[in-house]
């Protein structure tokens, strides 16, 4: 309320505050006072979101989190201008956010790129790798022996890794070797003698071994990342000599598992009318051109003990 000198009495609105008016009644200029504002409160939910997407950069649901912050934080400021302020701290958790979650996405899916998938891999599963001893592996109780193509190769400890990818498809076997740089696997099982068959048998078993693997389990969880895999696309079967006084005969195949192509050399050996050896080496298929050579030496060395 303003009171003019000449007498009149009148209203001016609240945008006009501090302002000059002029009287409606004598058209005398006055100034019209200022209102006393309470203070206006940054918004929490903007500051929430500035320290959410720098605190979870890198975890998705972070800075996912961030993002959703800022856009509630830049509703309630619409609604409460006049209280709450942080417009540019809603802004910059939004940014933020957003710019997280899609490098961290491109990390996830371009790991090895960057590096990560080979650390991740060392960091778990290092320690479940044996490289001391020498590099011939005897197992005698099954009457084979196999050589690490290098000391960076090392006997999985149970023979059982605990990689998510590959893990449901390592099951009773008798020798688990693994390089974990170049995440690549050398494994040995044996058949039992007159459960194999004959080797055209064999392999039709082994096929149908992974075809069941792949499609329907042995999965110890949900996660239907490991869940999403084709069939199993044999590319390649032809005879070996005689080794040791054993047969032999070569497969190479493609399968997919855990959003990854792999490729497997599997050898079969049989002495007589004695158990297969089933000798396996493989790595993702992006993997190949670094490893093969020492998958290949690995299968090479592999040799039946004298009985």
């Amino acid at each position: 309320m303003i009171t003019c000198a000449c007498g009149a009495r009148f209203e001016v609105d609240d945008t006009l505050a501090g302002q000059e008016v002029l009287c409606p009644d004598c058209q005398q200029p006055l100034k019209a006072p200022a209102v006393d504002r309470p203070p206006q409160l940054t918004s929490g939910w903007a500051l929430a979101s500035v320290v959410l997407a720098l605190v979870g950069a890198f975890t998705v649901f972070g800075s996912l989190a961030a993002v959703l912050l800022g856009v509630i934080a830049l509703i309630s400021i619409s609604r409460n201008r006049r209280q709450v302020s942080g417009t540019g701290f809603a802004v910059f958790g939004i940014c933020l956010g957003v710019l997280f979650t899609g490098l961290t996405l491109f990390a996830l899916n371009t790991a090895d790129v960057f590096g990560l998938e080979t650390w991740l891999r060392e960091r778990t599963l290092s320690k479940q790798v044996d490289t001391s001893g020498p590099l011939e592996v005897v197992v005698g109780v099954k009457g084979f022996a196999i050589t690490r193509p290098t000391e960076k190769w090392g006997q999985v400890r149970g023979n059982q890794s605990e990689d998510p990818a590959v893990a449901y498809l390592q099951k009773n076997l008798a020798l688990l070797l693994m390089q974990v740089t170049h995440h690549a696997f050398v494994d040995v099982r044996t058949i039992p003698a007159g459960a194999g068959g004959t080797f055209d048998q064999c392999q039709t078993e082994i096929l149908a071994e992974f075809e069941n693997t792949l499609k329907h389990g042995n999965f110890e969880d949900d996660d239907d990342e490991f869940r999403q895999v084709n069939h199993a696309r044999l590319v390649a079967s032809r005879q070996l000599g005689m080794k040791d006084g054993a047969e032999g005969r070569e497969l190479e195949l493609d399968i997919r598992c855990a959003r990854q192509s792999w490729r497997f050399l599997i050898r079969l050996y049989r002495r007589g009318n004695g158990p297969f050896y089933v000798v396996r080496a493989y790595t993702p298929k992006r993997n190949v051109g670094r490893i093969q050579d020492e998958l290949q030496t690995a299968l090479d060395s592999f040799r039946l003990l004298p009985r």
